[in-house]
């Protein structure tokens, strides 16, 4: 019963978050309106959405680093189970698995670098 409370406000939560954003969103395009009769200069849209969009490339670098970080782990506890024999035999190369999420985390870190010199 707790839990589906939990979930439950946790739903609210989002749902009253984005209820709020929406308002934020109807009374800044009211006052552009109001403004636009009145014939006075406008700001422009995209400070306003980038104000409250996610920070894309904070996002990418995270998730490359994250990435990383989990192939080569994978890479070596794999490597230290080969290393030690055992009752039911690991294949052999099996290590080379965590060779995936490092290329999926390096391909991260390219696009961050990439998009940061777009900005500049």
């Amino acid at each position: 019963m707790e839990i589906a409370f939990v979930v439950i406000a946790l739903i609210a939560l989002v749902g009253f978050r984005q209820w709020l954003l929406h308002q934020r969103r109807m009374m800044i395009h009211r006052e552009r309106l109001i403004a636009i009769e009145k014939g006075v200069e406008l700001a422009p849209v995209e400070q306003e959405i980038r104000r409250s969009n996610w920070n894309i490339q904070r996002f990418l670098l995270l998730a490359g680093l994250v990435w990383i970080s989990l192939g080569i782990s994978i890479f070596v506890v794999l490597s230290a189970l080969l290393a030690h024999p055992q009752q039911e035999p690991i294949p052999q190369g099996i290590q080379w698995v965590g060779i995936a999420p490092v290329a999926i985390g390096l391909s991260h870190l390219i696009v961050y670098f990439v998009g940061r010199r777009r900005e500049n």
